[in-house]
């Protein structure tokens, strides 16, 4: 159904994905088995990428709905990346939550001015995950 002059037609919300797509970026493969294991039960779809580089090559493919990513890595930490990810037009606008073993406010503050959307100190419940991607997805209750 076409917009007709002066109507306008409602962009699609995340709910209306059948599955919203969520991309993990974490050096720890089993920190990344066990998140995609908790988002899939939320209703989402997850690629998870185990450094920055991966992360970047995913994105040349993969659009997702969201980043979750951890701060310290061994090729270029989950600040740089998302430095990198906002002054990229086509990745600029993908919401970003860094997920990190840092737990101090200064480094709540250093991810938000480097491009972060939401923190999420670990560890963390299943609650405080969906609590903190609530803003940018529609996700079930496990």
């Amino acid at each position: 159904m076409g917009a007709t002059s002066g109507e306008f037609q409602s962009r699609p919300t995340w709910a209306d994905v059948a599955a919203p797509c969520v991309l993990v970026v974490d050096d720890e493969p089993t920190f990344c088995s066990v998140m995609g294991d908790i988002l899939h039960v939320l209703g989402c779809t997850v690629h998870c990428a185990y450094s920055a580089a991966e992360a970047l090559e995913t994105l040349e493919t993969v659009t997702p709905h969201l980043i979750l990513t951890d701060v310290m890595m061994p090729d270029s930490d989950g600040l740089s990346l998302l430095r990198r990810l906002r002054s990229e037009p086509r990745w600029s606008q993908i919401p970003a939550i860094v997920v990190s073993a840092k737990a101090m406010r200064e480094d709540a503050v250093e991810a938000r001015l480097a491009g972060a959307d939401g923190w999420l100190p670990k560890p963390f419940s299943i609650k405080d995950l969906r609590d903190a991607i609530r803003p940018f997805l529609s996700v079930s209750a496990p």
